[in-house]
Formats: C-alpha cells, structure tokens, sequence
C-alpha cells in the first residue's frame, strides 16, 4: 500500500497507533488481514491482492511478515516451532511464488501449507475474518447505522454463534439425506426379493441336469483312463525293444570309455604345461638377476676380509721374525748352559744329556710351530680360493645352460623361416603359419562362434619415426604375447587349443581370450615420454583392448637413457617418497639394453638389468628377420664358445685348489703330532731335572732375554689371534651369502632341467596322443552305429512317454474336474440348508500341478474295457442332458452360473436390510443428539446476550450514561437503547441514530467491549475507534480502553487513531506508535503534525 518497507514492534498488552490520514495507519491492520488468510475483499480496499502493494515498485513481490507468541499450555507445536511463529504470506506481481510460509523462533522455515497455517489459527483462536477480534473502518462506520437485523448478524457473527448454527443446519442436511437413502433402499427390497426367488428356482433346475453330467463325467473319467492304460501297453513293448539296443550300445561304451580313459591320463596338460614353461623361463630370468645381484652384495662383504688377510700376512711376518728372534736367545741360553756343562765335567754328565735332550727337543718344537702357522695360513688361503671360485663354477655351469637354450631356440626359428614360403607370420613363430591356415580353414566351417584373431603381433606396426623404440616396446609386451591368438568365449578357446595340438604346437602360439566391447579411450602419455601405445599401432580395436589388458601397453613407458627416464617421470610425493608421474605409468623400459625400473608401494625405486639381448619382429620382413635371427644365432655361438672356454678354465682351477686345500690339510695334522711329542719330551726332561740337585749357575741374563723374545711373539700372535676373531665374526655372513648364491645357482640349474623335462615331456604327450586319438577313433565309428539306433528308439519311446503322459495329465484333471463338481454341488446343498453366509469356495479354478499329482491311478486299470465302449456311453448322455436343457430350461446358465446368480442376488437383499437397519438406528442416535445440542444453544445464545446486555450498561455508566441491549431472536433484531443520563428516564433513547456523533462512537465502544468479554481471541484490533468523540469523552473512553487492557494482560490490543495521544504515558504494559506524516503534506508552509518518539 503506502509503505515501501515498514517494521512494527508492538508491546504485548496495549498499543495506540496514532497518525494523520494518509500515513498507513490503516494498513498496518489490512497487512495483518492478509498475512493471517484473510482475503483482499475482507479489508474493503481492493478486490485483489495485487490491488494491494504499493504503486510504482519496482519489485517482483510484497512481503508480509507477523510474528506471533507460542508460548503456554495452548502453544502450537512448540516442538517445531519454538517460543515464536512468523507467518510469511507472499504476493506475486509477475510469477514467482504466491502464498504462505511458517517459521519457528530460529528463522527456519517449517511448512509452505495453508492447511498448517488454519490449524495453527483455529489453535490459538485468531479469528480474523470476525468483527469484533478485528474491526476496520468500513464496519465500524457502518456498525449503528445498520439495522436491527444488521446488528443482530453482527452479534450473532461475532459471537460465534452463526457459524455453530451452520454447522448444525449442516448436519441436519445429511442426516435427512440417510433417511432419504434409507427410502430408496426400501423401495427396491421388493424387486431385490422377487428376484432370490426366481434365481433359487432356476438354480434347482440345474441340479437336477446337474446329476445326468455327474454321470457323464464318470464316464469321461473312465475313458481317459483307458486310453492310458493303451498308451502303457504300446509304451512297454518299444522300451523292451530299446533295452535289447542300449545292451549292444553299452559293450561299445565300455570299450570307448577304456580308449578315452587311457587317453585321458595323457591328455591335455595344454595350457598348464605350457603356462608351466613360461613360468619356469620367467624364473630362470628372475634367478639370473637375483644370482648377479648376490654376487655383487657377496663381493662387498669380502672387500673387509680381504683387508684383515692383508693385515694377517703382516702379522705372520712378524711373528716368524719373533719365532728367529726367540730362536737365537735360546741358542744363547743354551750356549750358555753347554759352557756351564763343559765347566761342570764330567761329575755332571747327566745334567748336561738332560740339558741335551731338552735342546733338542726345544728346537724342534720351535721349527713345527713355525711350519704348523705356515701351513694353518696356506690352508685357510687355499679354503677362501675355493669358497670363492666355488659359485663362479656353478654360475659359469648355468651361463652355459641358459645360453644353449636359447641357442636351440633361435635355431628352431630359422629352421622354420627357412623352410616356410615366405610367410611374413613366421617371424612370430615357425607354426604360426600352419596355425593361422587351420584357424582359416575352421572359421570358413563355421566352427567358430565369433572372431579369432592372431597372431597378436601381425596387426602391430611401429609409428614412423619411432623405429629406434620397436625393439624396446617389443620388450616391454613380454615374452610370448605377439605369437598368440585372440578369442571371446569359451567354446572357441576349447577349439582352438585343439587345433594348436593338431599343428604341434608346445608353448608357442597361446591364446588370450577378451570380452567384446569398444576401444579404449587411455590417457594420452605425458609430454615428451613415449609409450608403448603410442609408439606401436593397432588399428584394430578387439587386438588393441587384448594387449591394453594383458600387457598394460598402456602403462610401460619407453626411454632413450635411465637419466632420461627420471628427468621426465620420476618425482616425490609429499611424504618424500618415490612415485611415477604421468597418471597411469606403472613400468619404464630403457635403451639400449632393455633394463626398466619401477616404484613399490612405499615409494621404494627397484632397477632391473636385462640380459636378453632385444629383438623385433614388429615390422621386420621375413628376409630380414633371419639375417637378424642368424647374426643373434652366430653371436650367441660366440658367446658361447667364449663361456665354455672360462667354464673349463674355473673348473680346472676348482679342482686343483681342491686337491691343494687337501693336500695341506694332512700335512698340518702330522705337524700338529710332532708338536704334541716335542712338548712331551720337554716336560720329561724339566721334570728330570727338577728331581736332580741343581747346580749354582748365573743365566739370568740370558734367561730374560728368553723371556722378553717370547713375551714379544705372544703379543704378535694375539693380535694374530684377533685378526682372526675378525675373519671369524665375517665367515658366516658370507658363508650365508656364499650359501644364497649356491642355493639360488642350484635352484637355476634345477628351473633348466625342469624346463627341459617340461619340454620333453609335452613332446612324448603329443605323440602319445597322436596314436591314441587314431585309436579313439576307430572305437568312436563303430559306437556310433548302435548310438544311432538307441536313439532313434530313445525318440520313439520318449515321444510315447509323452503322449503317454499326456493322456495321464488329461485322466487326472478329468476326474479332478468330475470330484470338483461332485464337491461343489455337495457344499451348495449344505449352504442352501445353512443359515448366514453362502458363499461358496472356490472350486472352479484350474488344477494346479500339485493338484494333478495327487490324482491316483486307479487300481483296477485292467479291468477297465476298451475306450470306444466309455465313448459310446458319453454320446448317449449328451443326448438325454441336451433333451433335459431344452424340456426344463429357458437359458442357457450351466449349473455353476445358476448358483452364483442366486448367492449374489441372496447377498444383495441381505445387504440392502441390514443397510436399512443401520440407517435407521443411526439416524434416531443423531436426531437426539442434535435435538440435544440445539437445546445447549439456545442457552448460551441467551447467556450471551444477557452478559453482554449488563455489561454494555456496565461501560456506558462510565461516562454516567445508561443502556440495555433488546434481543429478539425469534425475528433475529437488536436493539440498542441508550439513556443519557442514568438518573433521567426522559433522557432515553430507543432509535441511536438520533444520538450525536460522540454518541454513537461511544456506543459503539461499549458495545464492542462487552461482545468482547465472550471472545477469547489472543488479540483485538479496532481502527478509528474514536470517531466523533469529544475530547472529555475522547479521554474517558480511552482510559476505560487502557484498564480494561491492562486488566486483560493475557491479550493484546492494537487501537489506530488519527487523533493526537500524545497524553497517553508509555509503560512496560502501553506502547504509543506515532507514523510519520505522508510525503504529501511535507511542503513549504504546511502545518506540521508532532510526532512522539517512543522506544
């Protein structure tokens, strides 16, 4: 309307809206109207909503919000929606939404329905479309000039109680429409009776036709039976027959059955053998590179040991320095002690052969003990030479293995280039021509299901320009991918595994089996990296998603160098890791050799060396491929030679250091003796000497001397000794790794002799095979001849089962339907003397399956007589019953028929009575009930108007005036009389409308306050209330409108003048609300209306 945006913040008691015409009072009331359902008519200023919003917006909408308290007992869903609820109410101008929304105290919206929001109004008993809750200006000036009738319609609206009457008038309408229902339905129970009567006597007219077909469908049942019992006949004699067959046939069996059986113990290890012989190549690769590998980490272990022997040899020196040293002062001291002798003479003889024997001894102790450390140091180098040329012999024994095998293979393959025409598919296997031609010659018969394709490497070129990348990609394919054949499903995979046996091939010329679907769409590879999908293309698609699937040609990335690789695709992840970028790589391949890397999970970089030599045969003619095949053949020949002449000259050495190593073992085990024996003479003789009387001699000097040249070797053999300790703590590292080497060496030698056995083996098995299938065969021609003729009577006889069969599944359901009628009639006649329901279960359906089954054969089928004698019998009773229909029946119902119309027509009759009677018993319940409650109100029509008679007197003594309200509800008037003066008679007034203006406002007032008391609405609105009221009178009523406000502080009030209130004081319970003046009067020289702020 006038405001553009306005918020109004109303005190919950009482609120005085003041403001000149023209500032929006008025629309304040019309917003809550409309916000609360009300329509645009109700507010007497449009006929639309649109009608409504203000002119000249430039808005799509107006917006209406009023928020309402929801608190107490009679809240409305305070678990929704809280302490408040804002109703939202949206006028469109030009589309968009038009209508309601409800929000809870958090601003959340909670329901867009209409129906929630009446709910919610009917709750908490807002009745904006009443009066007296809500009071504009169009009724307020309308109110006392209307007449009696007018007025009284305004009591009786405002009341409540005209909507309650409409409500009962309602009601009164229906329950006279059941009796009108009940009326009709009485009418047709006559017709509804008649008509049970003629169905039941059509009905007893069937059953008497009904007992001539229960004796017709004996027969029928008797006649199907013997027509199976001729089918069981004619069905025994034709399997006797078959039997006498299937006796032959199963002699043949047997011995078809002993030929496959044999065949089978041999047959077809195919796919697993070979798979097995690829399994076994890929390892023998493996170990080769791990052998390498332990070789290196063997030799890195050995470089400490090699210093410590360095370290040992000095050692050694020193201490046969020692040994000289110790040597020459025991010379000393024995000179020493043969002067003391030669002095002594001859009275000590036996001291001097003691001292003799002790020299003798001593020096020969001394020389063993300097041999046994020379021969404990030539033992332990001769052991360490052999322990280390020990696993150069068994990888140079393997070498030899490894290259030999692949020598015979590259010969195989020239041999059948050679012998082949021509064909450029035999650089991809010698039998890949032969196999191609078979699969040729099969897809021609038709034998295949869908495409086979192959081999795999005839369909891939190299792109121009990457020719340098052909063999490396070939490399990065694998081993035995580009001989092999595509198929897609498992039938033709089974044909073509035989036709690889028929053309002998072993573990070549494989096959991948692939779903059908379209081209992969894979990544493109990343800047300046090549893949192997990019550097060789497939045009044909099946081929393309086979090698994408099985070879991952898609994630094998190719390089020129290792430093180029990791330039390009090597990086860390946030965790400082190792990982490939470029999406999808998973694998990188290198030139020139072949080598590749990769990334485990854990970021862990792993290199792997090849030491294949790279071939192609992706876009090699067939020329070339065996120039290329026979220079590798004659390089590898070379290569052989070469490791054969190094295998003989380690074995050699291996040997001879062999025989050294034992040689100076047994010289070191006699020295070991000799020592023992000198030491034993030694502590004889000093023994001797100890019990002889000693004689006075000075050899100290030399004795110390003696002492200090062996406390000098002793320090010299400890740290020998430590050395040693050293050597010893390093030995069994080594000797574990040495042990991994000569584990992994024999396992390699082991994986060569199995791939020799597997090889052999699949070559006896072909040939086996071969003779066994022409065997196979032979007994397979001969069993087919009796095969035919089982089943060509196996077709006879399961053709007779089936009619046989059938004419069994048509003798149960006859005789099922025959006891079917038999129970249906039977339960008719004990529902026909029965009384309440006579619905009869159904019987008439179908036969299932179970239903059949339980159907049993009768026993005295022997005994039943031909089918042409049931036959007869079935005619004659058609006969009769066609004779009967026509004698006693005017329609054409079966029994079944006759019977349903009369249970429903004994329904329907049944139904309508007890319809009729519950009409009735309803209808007398409600006629005292309503008689009832038009009683209770009239008495609260009558309590109304006497409440609010008093207490419209009581507010117009107020003001010292007097009044009564006249009711007459029989002609449904009101009338207001009205004494001016409460102690002058003469003062009355019957007619208000010759009261003044004041007067009649006044009047208004106080009869709106009294209807008033009766609403319990939780908030009244009355505009313009104070309409041509005197200022004494003015303030009177407005102080009376402030304590009846203030006394009711449950409920709100919202009064709207244009008239000043600036007297009114504000409190927590009064608020006054001043509009600003409307832009029109705001010009030069215009009175100026005050405004009073209020917060």
């Amino acid at each position: 309307m006038c405001h553009q945006k306005l918020t109004v913040d109303l005190c919950r008691n009482v609120n005085f809206i003041s403001g000149q015409n023209g500032s929006g009072k008025s629309a304040i009331l019309a917003a809550i109207q409309i916000c609360l359902g009300a329509g645009a008519r109700r507010t007497n200023r449009a006929r639309n909503l649109k009608e409504l919003v203000r002119k000249g917006t430039t808005s799509n909408c107006a917006k209406i919000r009023v928020t309402l308290l929801n608190k107490g007992d009679d809240s409305f869903k305070h678990d929704v929606y809280g302490d408040s609820i804002t109703v939202e109410r949206t006028i469109a101008l030009r589309g968009g939404y038009n209508g309601y929304k409800l929000y809870g105290a958090d601003d959340v919206e909670q329901s867009r329905s209409k129906k929630d929001l009446d709910e919610m109004l009917d709750k908490l008993n807002i009745q904006v479309e009443n009066p007296v809750a809500i009071l504009d200006q169009e009724e307020a000036k309308k109110f006392l000039t209307g007449k009696d009738t007018d007025k009284y319609r305004f009591f009786m609206k405002a009341t409540e109680l005209e909507r309650i009457d409409n409500t009962y008038g309602s009601t009164m309408e229906q329950i006279d429409e059941m009796k009108h229902q009940a009326y009709r339905l009485e009418e047709s129970l006559d017709t509804d009776k008649e008509l049970v009567v003629e169905t039941k006597k059509a009905y007893k007219q069937h059953q008497e036709i009904g007992k001539l077909e229960s004796k017709k469908a004996k027969f029928e049942t008797q006649a199907s039976w013997s027509a199976y019992r001729t089918m069981l006949m004619g069905l025994k004699g034709k399997m006797q027959q078959l039997e006498l067959f299937e006796a032959k046939a199963e002699k043949k069996q047997k011995e078809l059955t002993q030929a496959e059986a044999a065949s089978q113990d041999a047959d077809n290890p195919n796919d697993e053998c070979r798979d097995r012989l690829d399994e076994l190549s890929n390892e023998a690769d493996k170990m080769s590179l791990r052998k390498r590998e332990l070789e290196v980490e063997l030799k890195n272990l050995t470089e400490p040991r090699s210093r410590f022997k360095s370290q040992f040899k000095v050692l050694c020196k020193e201490e046969k320095q020692a040994d000289r040293y110790l040597l020459e002062m025991n010379q000393r001291l024995q000179g020493k002690r043969d002067e003391i002798v030669k002095k002594a003479g001859s009275a000590e003889s036996e001291q001097a052969q003691r001292n003799e024997r002790l020299r003798d001894a001593e020096e020969r102790l001394a020389e063993r003990k300097i041999r046994n450390d020379e021969l404990k140091q030539s033992t332990t180098d001769l052991l360490q030479s052999y322990e280390k040329v020990e696993p150069e012999v068994q990888g140079a024994r393997q070498n030899v293995s490894q290259l030999e095998y692949q020598v015979r293979g590259i010969d195989s393959k020239i041999r059948g280039m050679e012998s082949s025409s021509g064909n450029s598919l035999d650089v991809f296997g010698h039998r890949c021509n032969k196999v191609k031609q078979l699969v040729d010659r099969a897809t021609q018969q038709r034998k295949f299901r869908g495409p086979v394709l192959g081999p795999v490497g005839f369909f891939c070129k190299v792109q121009p320009g990457k020719e340098e990348f052909a063999a490396l990609a070939e490399a990065a394919i694998g081993t035995g991918a580009l001989d092999r054949f595509v198929v897609f499903n498992d039938a033709d995979r089974k044909l073509f595994q035989k036709i690889r046996r028929d053309a002998g091939c072993q573990s070549d010329c494989n096959v991948f089996q692939q779903s059908q679907h379209s081209r992969y769409n894979i990544p493109e590879a990343p800047q300046g990296v090549e893949t192997v999908a990019s550097v060789v293309t497939i045009e044909n698609d099946l081929i393309f998603n086979c090698l994408v699937d099985n070879a991952k040609i898609d994630q094998k990335a190719l390089a020129r160098s290792k430093e180029d690789s990791e330039a390009n695709l090597l990086d860390k992840d946030n965790h400082g890791r190792h990982c490939i970028r470029g999406g999808k790589i998973k694998e990188v391949f290198l030139l020139p050799h072949g080598d590749n890397w990769k990334v485990l999970k854990g970021g862990k970089l792993v290199m792997n060396a090849n030491s294949r030599r790279l071939k192609q045969s992706i876009g090699v003619d067939r020329t070339a491929a065996i120039e290329e095949a026979k220079e590798e053949y004659q390089a590898m020949n070379e290569e052989l030679k070469d490791l054969n002449r190094e295998y003989n000259r380690l074995e050699h050495e291996h040997t001879d250091l062999k025989k050294r190593w034992n040689a100076s073992k047994k010289e070191m085990y006699k020295t070991n003796k000799e020592i023992d024996q000198a030491k034993k003479d030694i502590e004889d003789t000093k023994a001797q000497e100890s019990e002889s009387a000693e004689m006075e001699v000075d050899t100290t000097l030399e004795e110390s001397d003696v002492a200090e040249a062996q406390e000098t070797l002793d320090d010299v053999k400890e740290k020998k000794g430590k050395v040693q300790e050293e050597m010893k703590k390093l030995m069994p590292v080594i000797a574990e790794k040495e042990a991994d080497v000569a584990e992994i060496s024999a396992r390699n030698e082991k994986v060569l002799v199995d791939i020799k056995n597997a090889e052999n083996e699949l070559t006896q098995h072909y040939h086996a095979l071969t003779q066994q299938k022409e065997k196979l065969d032979k007994t397979r021609k001969r069993l087919e001849q009796y095969t035919e003729l089982v089943r060509v009577h196996s077709a006879e006889i399961e053709e007779a089962e089936e009619i046989a069969n059938t004419c069994l599944r048509s003798a149960r359901g006859i005789q099922f339907n025959c006891e079917n009628i038999e129970r249906r009639r039977k339960q008719r006649d004990a529902k026909e003397g029965a009384t309440g329901d006579t619905q009869v279960s159904a019987y008439s359906q179908e036969p299932t399956d179970e239903d059949l089954e339980n159907v049993q054969i009768p026993d005295n089928l022997d005994n039943l007589k031909e089918t042409d004698y049931y036959l007869g019998k079935i005619e004659q009773a058609n006969t009769r019953i066609e004779r009967e229909k026509e004698r006693r029946l005017e329609n054409s119902d079966d029994e079944d028929a006759a019977y349903d119309k009369y249970v429903r027509a004994k329904e329907i009759y049944l139904a309508k009575k007890d319809q009729i009677s519950e009409i009735d018993s309803v209808s007398k319940q409600l006629d005292a009930d309503m008689a009832n409650r038009r009683t209770r109100w009239g008495h609260y029509r009558d309590y109304i108007s006497g409440f609010s008679g008093n207490k419209f007197d009581e507010i117009l003594n107020i003001k010292g005036s007097a009044g009564t309200v006249q009711f007459d509800h029989d002609q449904e008037s009101l009338n207001l009389i009205v004494q001016k003066d409460a102690f002058d008679e003469q003062s009355q007034q019957k007619d208000v409308k010759s009261l003044s203006g004041g007067e009649k406002s006044f009047t208004t007032i106080a009869l709106l306050l009294a209807l008033g008391e009766m609403l319990e609405t939780p908030f009244r609105v009355m505009d313009e209330f104070d309409v041509f009221l005197d200022p004494v009178t003015r303030k009177l009523i407005i102080d009376t409108l402030i304590q009846v406000g203030k006394a009711m502080s449950h409920r709100q009030f919202i009064f709207i003048t244009p008239q000043d209130v600036s007297n009114v004081d504000s409190s927590p319970m009064l608020k006054v609300l001043q509009m600003k003046p409307p832009e029109r009067r705001e010009v030069a020289g215009a009175p100026v209306q005050q405004v009073i702020e209020f917060s």
